[in-house]
């Protein structure tokens, strides 16, 4: 894989060089002996080259084909640095320094060195994507690098690790607790090309929060070469059924102690969606058929500042904030069948209206302390988060007879408004200690959420709106978490390697409902035990076990007990009883060559939770409740290979099928087992040698199968981009076509109360998209001193 790397380093001078055989071996430093690493040598002779790069400690060793004159050159980022002629006359092995060539008092710059990354890599609980390598997610959003990574899936704008369903999201190590909804909206307000990287953490340490289902998606925004500034500014535009388009600028600025980034993003986007359902009653089929047109316009702003005050602190902010208008209407008909005669029997028709604004705002303050030479560090983390989003809807409908006439006193018609607030402060501290026996790390966080509902309700029965005061309600939820936890690493020898860890986390929770005039309080401490075992045979071969407990709180929206209705046949309404799912996950894994991965894994989850669509065949209605309903089992197996053999071609192709035993613990819903797979292919080509022509092409392919409750049909999706670079590589064009098979309409089938139902829906995910970006700046600003610049390694701390 190609290496690339930058200098800001002005003098160099000579070097002294023993001379004996067929080979050349040794170290380059510079004037203070620091290693230079990922240095090119470069021995010439008779037009012929060998070559090798520096190691992590400035060594390196070149075979020779025979004793000859041949000309030394050494390179850093494709500048040359040194030359020099040698004549080969054995094996020689020596020190070479580089050395101020112009001035011997002439200030020396900061060397910054900075290797291209591979587009995937393998860690040992996480899959890292590098995004500002990929050709597919160029241009576009957050979501859509999402829909690029490896091992996640997005659909219906949900994010899922394959074979492992829904995942909490975090923004540079900060979990984003919000719906599904909401995060979908945040994303989008998130430029791709801000984005330096992905991580899928299948099994998370123990450092992190012990929240989400079965792991974790870590997005990690871009940062600042050291002593440098870079802008880059870029538009897109979408067809799908409607057109749509977006803007974007980022700028960002390291320089000596200081290091800044801003980033603002705006796109808006229409859609086209439908939804057609069938519910098999006794007596009746009801049919229902919705068109929804939408419109999404998302505001993405940035600011991060950091400041090195001392060699051994440094300090920083950021502020991420998110603003989304939502509006949205529809005229879902629904028929009823008689299933005895097969005629229409009536009709229900409405008419839907709807718009929601969610706001949000995240602050952080961190600092880092390096106690000693020998590494032991602390980071304190300062987090607050507002978010406020304001629920408008509006509908009103009939019931028809057979021949479509509005049916005397069927009328129905409400106004629902909803303001919920959130707001969240933590308090994070962690250590990182090398002792000789183990590298320890241990740390504690204090959390504090408070969430406000103010629900009004208006019926226009009569046509003049009166308030509902059985609806109308304030809610308000209050939940309080202490963590402590403890990890240790530790290396067995030249093979084996260990961690284990535990977080203890205490909850408790007050949710006090107005309208009941009831307070629902819990409080609850809880366990999360993480082992790894990892063991290297050889350089091609790792085998790992791997074991975690994680917990899913229900989100502060389910818990709302608010009680909302549609129309004469559905209602929701929230559970201020929902209890925390406790997950239990092992995993064992087979790395061969750093390419061929394999895993099994088993996982169960006790008290499992879910919003369910509760049917009544005696009266057609329908309550859409969550409960905690079951105790859930899964073992799977996956697999994938990182083909990268040449250089003009990365491929990235897995497949993961898993077996899944729901066991009920209600009438409402039976218990049920089944299996499910799904096949992907993630491939980016590079088509000139100039390294400007990349063509990219991702398939993904659901099985039909089994998920939880629902029973899945087949699925597709195709993606294929071009990336062109232009004007010396600094103008980006990208062109995408997205979904073109137009595979994303799978028909999902459920049972409840023993009604069946299956519902297919297209979300408008066919289209192209072109953006263009230019980037620009300056990489060789001047340091004021000799030293080191980046928090790179402290910022991957933060949680």
């Amino acid at each position: 894989m190609r290496q690339k790397y930058l200098i800001s380093l002005l003098s160099f001078a000579g070097m002294s060089i023993s001379l004996s055989a067929q080979s050349i071996s040794g170290k380059v430093s510079d004037e203070q002996a620091k290693n230079i690493s990922y240095a090119e040598v470069i021995l010439s002779a008779d037009k012929n080259n060998y070559s090798a790069l520096t190691d992590e400690n400035g060594n390196f060793t070149i075979s020779l084909p025979k004793n000859d004159a041949y000309t030394i050159k050494i390179f850093l980022n494709g500048n040359q640095v040194f030359e020099n002629s040698i004549n080969v006359d054995g094996n020689i092995k020596g020190n070479y320094t580089i050395k101020d060539s112009n001035a011997a008092n002439k200030e020396i710059q900061e060397v910054t060195l900075s290797k291209k990354k591979k587009l995937v890599e393998r860690k040992v609980d996480r899959l890292v994507f590098n995004v500002e390598n990929s050709v597919s997610a160029t241009g576009g959003t957050a979501l859509d690098a999402l829909k690029t990574t490896p091992l996640v899936r997005v659909q219906d704008e949900t994010v899922s690790i394959v074979g492992k369903g829904e995942v909490l999201v975090m923004i540079d190590d900060r979990i984003q607790r919000m719906s599904q909804d909401d995060l979908s909206s945040l994303l989008k307000s998130i430029p791709s090309d801000n984005i330096q990287s992905i991580e899928v953490i299948t099994t998370p340490p123990a450092k992190y929060d012990a929240e989400g289902d079965n792991g974790l998606i870590n997005i990690k925004l871009k940062k600042a070469k050291a002593n440098s500034w870079n802008a880059n500014i870029g538009g897109s535009y979408t067809q799908k059924t409607y057109a749509g388009g977006g803007l974007q600028g980022i700028f960002n600025y390291n320089h000596n102690k200081l290091s800044l980034q801003v980033s603002a993003n705006t796109n808006s986007q229409r859609l086209r969606t439908t939804s057609d359902s069938k519910t098999y009653y006794p007596d009746e089929l009801w049919m229902m058929n919705a068109k929804n047109k939408s419109e999404e316009n998302n505001l993405g702003l940035g600011f991060g500042i950091d400041y090195k005050i001392s060699e051994k602190w440094t300090t920083g902010a950021k502020y991420l904030g998110s603003f989304t208008k939502d509006t949205s209407s529809n005229n879902p008909l629904t028929t009823r069948i008689n299933n005895t005669t097969g005629a229409v029997n009536s009709y229900i028709a409405s008419d839907v209206d709807a718009n929601n604004k969610p706001n949000m705002n995240s602050v952080n303050w961190y600092n880092t302390f390096k106690i000693d030479s020998a590494g032991t560090k602390i980071t304190t983390d300062f987090d607050y988060f507002n978010y406020k989003k304001s629920d408008y809807s509006f509908f009103a409908g009939n019931e028809l007879d057979s021949q479509r006439n509005i049916i005397p006193l069927s009328f129905f018609s409400a106004t629902n408004t909803n303001v919920n607030h959130i707001e969240n402060y933590s308090g994070k501290v962690d250590v990182e200690m090398p002792l000789k026996w183990a590298n320890v790390s241990f740390g504690g966080k204090y959390t504090y959420t408070n969430t406000n509902n103010d629900l009004v309700v208006f019926d226009h029965k009569t046509g003049t709106p009166v308030l509902n005061t059985d609806q109308t309600n304030i809610f308000n939820y209050k939940e309080h978490n202490e963590a402590l936890y403890i990890s240790a690493n530790k290396k067995l020898g030249e093979k084996w390697e260990t961690q284990a860890g535990l977080r203890m986390e205490a909850t408790q929770t007050t949710g006090y409902s107005q309208n009941l005039n009831q307070t629902n309080k819990n409080d609850y401490i809880k366990l999360f035990p993480t082992a790894y075992v990892t063991y290297n045979p050889n350089d091609k071969n790792s085998f790992s076990l791997n074991y975690s407990r994680r917990i899913r709180r229900p989100s502060f929206e389910y818990l709302n007990p608010f009680v909302i209705r549609t129309s004469p046949y559905y209602y929701s309404e929230g559970n201020p009883f929902l209890k925390p799912s406790i997950i239990d996950n092992l995993e064992f894994s087979y790395i061969r060559n750093e390419k061929w991965v394999s895993s099994v894994y088993y996982s169960q989850v006790s008290d499992f939770s879910q919003e369910l669509s509760i049917l009544d065949s005696n009266t057609n209605i329908t309550r859409s409740t969550p409960l905690n309903y079951a105790n859930t089992y899964q073992i799977g197996v996956s697999t994938y290979y990182n083909f990268n053999k040449w250089s003009w071609w990365n491929s990235f192709t897995g497949f993961n099928a898993n077996y899944q035993n729901v066991k009920s613990k209600t009438d409402v819903i039976r218990s049920i087992d089944g299996y499910n797979a799904y096949i992907y292919s993630n491939n980016d080509f590079t088509l000139n040698k100039s390294k400007t022509t990349f063509f990219s092409v991702n398939y993904g392919l659901q099985l039909p199968g089994r998920y939880q409750i629902f029973q899945i049909s087949n699925m597709n999706i195709l993606d294929v981009s071009m990336k062109f670079l232009l004007l010396d590589k600094k103008l980006t064009l990208t062109v995408t076509g997205q979904d073109l098979l137009n595979g994303q309409r799978p028909v999902i089938s459920y049972e409840s109360n023993g009604v069946n139902t299956n519902i297919r829906s297209y979300r408008d995910t066919r289209g192209f998209r072109i953006s263009l970006s230019y980037k620009f700046g300056n990489n060789n600003l001047k340091s004021s001193q000799s030293r080191k610049f980046g928090n790179q390694e402290e910022r991957n701390r933060i949680n």
